[in-house]
């Protein structure tokens, strides 16, 4: 699930035009907002709509770390490939 999330913060970054030229030093701000809005999407959803607990995830505030890293890695390469093909 956070796969997916990670490809549409980088689709929507790509589809905001999130860039230098746009939003000059602000930019950058813009992007990571937008990667965190998205990932803490995914946490509501894994806490309160699935009821993902301690149980299922196997220690406590799993819910937050499990999955971040690839979020993060797959949300970057998402925004550079997308921005890239799109310039």
């Amino acid at each position: 699930m956070r796969l997916v999330f990670a490809i549409l913060a980088g689709l929507t970054n790509t589809l905001l035009n999130i860039n230098a030229a746009n939003f000059g030093d602000f930019a950058a701000l813009l992007g990571i907002g937008v990667g965190v809005a998205f990932y803490l999407l995914s946490v509501i959803l894994v806490q309160r709509v699935f009821h993902y607990g301690e149980a299922e995830l196997h220690g406590k505030n799993r819910y937050v770390t499990l999955g971040g890293g690839t979020f993060i890695f797959v949300w970057i390469m998402v925004s550079v490939l997308f921005y890239t093909i799109g310039h």
